[in-house]
C-alpha cells in the first residue's frame, strides 16, 4: 500500500467520486446507494466546489475523499469518509487538512456541516479540528398516505421561482445548507411546491422533492399560524404524491411547535444530526 496522496479533486470525474463515496460507506448501517444521477444532483443541490474538494490517492485509486461547497466566504462539508482498506491511516484529518488550509487562503470564514448524533468518530474528528455544535437538528419519516378529498385551504401549485422571494419573515430559524434557498434554488425543477396565498404574499407553502420524498421546506407565518395549514399543507402533499413516504430533514429541535406537528401527524423520529460550524 502506497503512502496516501492528498490532491484536489480538480480533473476528477464525478463518477469516480460517487464509486469512492459509496465505497467509503459501504459498510455502515444503511449503506448509501445513489445513482449517478442522483449523486449528481446531490452535488448540485449543495454546491460541491471541486477546487475546495480534496481527495487521497493511494495504489492509484482514491482511498478518500473530502467534498466541499463555497458560497461567498462561507463552507460546507458536503460528505467524508475513507474506504475500509484504507482507515486508520489519518487520510481523514490530512484531508481535512488540506482542504481548510486552501479554504483559509480564499479568505472563507467560516466552515460547517452535519453529522449524525450515533456517529461518534466522525463528530470527534471534526471537533477535533476546531467545530462546535450549533444546533441538534431532528429527522423525521411518515409513512405513504392515500388521497384525502377534503382539504379547507386551496392551495397552488407554483415553481419555486415563485415562492424563493416571497419567503422572508416566514421561518423562526435558517434551514440547514442542504434545505436552503440556494440550494433548493440549484434544484428548481425537480420541486413540487404548494402555496397559499393571501393577494401578493405567501402565507404559507411547502417545497417537496417528489423523487426522494423530502419536504425540505415548509412554514407558515407567524400571525396565520395554529389554524391547521401546516397539517393542510402536508396533507395536500400526499395527496399530490400517493403511494410515496415522507421524510422532514434537519428540523431545529427547538421548535416546540413543529414537534408538535410531528406529534400529531403520527410522524416516526429517526436519526438526528448536530450542525457543526467553526471560524477560519
Amino acid at each position: 500500500m502506497t503512502v496516501p496522496k492528498i490532491t484536489s479533486a480538480l480533473g476528477y470525474s464525478q463518477d469516480k467520486l460517487r464509486k469512492a463515496m459509496l465505497d467509503a460507506f459501504s459498510d455502515y448501517a444503511i449503506p448509501m446507494q445513489l445513482s449517478p444521477q442522483q449523486f449528481a444532483e446531490m452535488m448540485r443541490q449543495r454546491g460541491l466546489d471541486l477546487a475546495s474538494s480534496r481527495i487521497a490517492i493511494s495504489d492509484s485509486q482514491i482511498a478518500g475523499i473530502w467534498l466541499t461547497s463555497v458560497r461567498e466566504d462561507r463552507a460546507y462539508l458536503i460528505s467524508s469518509g475513507t474506504r475500509p482498506s484504507y482507515r486508520s491511516l489519518g487520510i481523514a484529518r490530512a484531508l481535512a487538512n488540506d482542504s481548510l488550509a486552501y479554504l483559509r487562503s480564499i479568505s472563507v470564514c467560516s466552515f460547517q456541516t452535519e453529522v449524525l448524533r450515533n456517529n461518534d468518530t466522525a463528530a470527534a474528528l471534526y471537533m477535533s479540528l476546531g467545530m462546535e455544535k450549533q444546533r441538534l437538528l431532528d429527522c423525521y419519516s411518515l409513512p405513504a398516505s392515500g388521497c384525502s378529498n377534503s382539504n379547507p385551504f386551496q392551495f397552488e401549485q407554483v415553481p419555486w421561482d415563485r415562492i424563493a422571494p416571497l419567503t422572508r419573515g416566514l421561518f423562526d430559524w435558517e434551514p440547514s445548507w442542504q434545505n436552503d434557498t440556494q440550494s433548493l434554488n440549484a434544484i428548481s425543477n425537480q420541486l413540487l411546491c404548494l402555496s397559499l396565498f393571501d393577494g401578493p404574499d405567501v402565507i404559507a407553502f411547502a417545497a417537496v422533492h417528489p423523487g426522494t420524498g423530502t419536504i425540505h421546506q415548509i412554514a407558515v407565518r407567524p400571525k396565520s399560524r395554529r389554524n391547521g395549514i401546516a397539517t393542510a399543507l402536508i396533507a395536500g402533499i400526499q395527496n399530490q404524491l400517493p403511494g410515496c413516504a415522507l421524510r422532514l430533514i434537519n428540523i431545529c429541535s427547538t421548535d416546540a411547535a413543529f414537534r408538535g406537528l410531528m406529534a400529531n401527524l403520527k410522524a416516526t423520529e429517526t436519526v438526528g444530526q448536530f450542525e457543526l460550524k467553526m471560524p477560519m
